[in-house]
């Protein structure tokens, strides 16, 4: 009986997981057509799904990185907003805790989203998507980009726990070690 109540608890959190991946998504592309640029509608998009109520002081701070850093085409909105919600949901807010948890997650959120889009740079990225005029410009990234960040953020403790020793000795001086990411 324990045994099947652990199977239950077991789908339940996948099943959970899953629909909160699937919710992220479909924010993502709503907010997309209400007008919001990629790094408001992913740090909004991902954060409802996830169930955090962000401020809006937090929110507005993800404005001025759409289109690559204000329209510059750098680093990816979708990516700024990753690294913005991930910094504040596993970030510090003094000196004394260590910094290793946030920047290595960050480290496997560039690689994962790398990985999947090919590029972290919008000058990049944009002009595959500009081609595909079946749907907005970006759209897919908005949504493929919530979907890797959410579900990112969910296998983070997990990720967290296996992190390599080196990340966690050396901290600040983690960096050398991004092979092992």
């Amino acid at each position: 009986m324990e045994r099947d109540l652990a199977e239950q608890r077991k789908a339940y959190l996948k099943e959970s997981r899953e629909a909160k991946i699937r919710q992220a998504v479909e924010n993502a592309k709503e907010c997309k057509m209400m007008g919001y640029h990629c790094s408001e509608s992913t740090i909004r998009a991902c954060s409802k799904a996830l169930g955090l109520n962000l401020s809006d002081d937090v929110l507005r701070s993800a404005c001025g990185f759409r289109g690559g850093g204000g329209g510059y085409m750098d680093r990816c909105g979708v990516v700024e907003a990753g690294c913005m919600l991930i910094s504040y949901i596993f970030g510090r807010l003094t000196p004394e805790e260590p910094d290793w948890r946030y920047s290595y997650l960050i480290c496997l959120f560039h690689d994962r989203f790398m990985e999947h889009f090919g590029s972290i740079e919008c000058r990049d990225i944009l002009p595959v998507e500009r081609k595909n005029t079946e749907i907005p410009v970006c759209m897919r990234i908005y949504a493929e980009g919530s979907e890797i960040l959410t579900k990112f953020i969910l296998e983070a403790p997990e990720l967290l726990e296996k992190a390599p020793e080196e990340v966690r000795i050396f901290s600040r001086l983690w960096f050398p070690f991004k092979t092992d990411c």
